[in-house]
């Protein structure tokens, strides 16, 4: 099934064509991280981080934190998506504090701050669930 794309991540898309860049790959290799079973998911998950660091940067956010954050919004397990937040957090932390300047920092929290409130949402609450 393809990824449905948030507006940001076609735009970011967008940004990587002009720059002479196929986003196509990565989103692929992206796609293929819901289905795994757990024992492969560690290892292609590595993989895509590999040659998502080989990405361009188009603004404030790094594209493999994206497409991890678009498929977790999208996945249906519940354990595989917090992997997929955890992950894309993990990048979008990454890229986050690369910045090399004060407002930079600020602009590229936002999907840091995002992706983490997604990730705490997905972790049960045992308090709230007990009768």
């Amino acid at each position: 099934m393809p990824l449905a794309l948030p507006e940001e991540l076609t735009n970011y898309q967008a940004g990587l064509r002009s720059l002479g860049q196929d986003p196509t790959p990565l989103m692929m290799l992206a796609e293929a991280l819901i289905d795994l079973p757990d024992s492969a998911f560690t290892e292609v998950l590595a993989s895509f981080n590999i040659v998502a660091d080989q990405s361009d940067y188009c603004g404030d956010s790094d594209y493999g934190a994206l497409l991890l954050e678009a498929l977790a919004d999208t996945c249906p397990d519940p354990d595989r998506k917090r992997d997929l937040y955890e992950a894309s957090a993990n990048r979008a932390g990454w890229f986050a504090a690369g910045a090399t300047a004060g407002g930079e920092g600020l602009a590229r929290s936002i999907d840091v701050k995002r992706i983490t409130e997604k990730l705490n949402d997905s972790v049960p609450n045992p308090v709230a669930e007990m009768p």
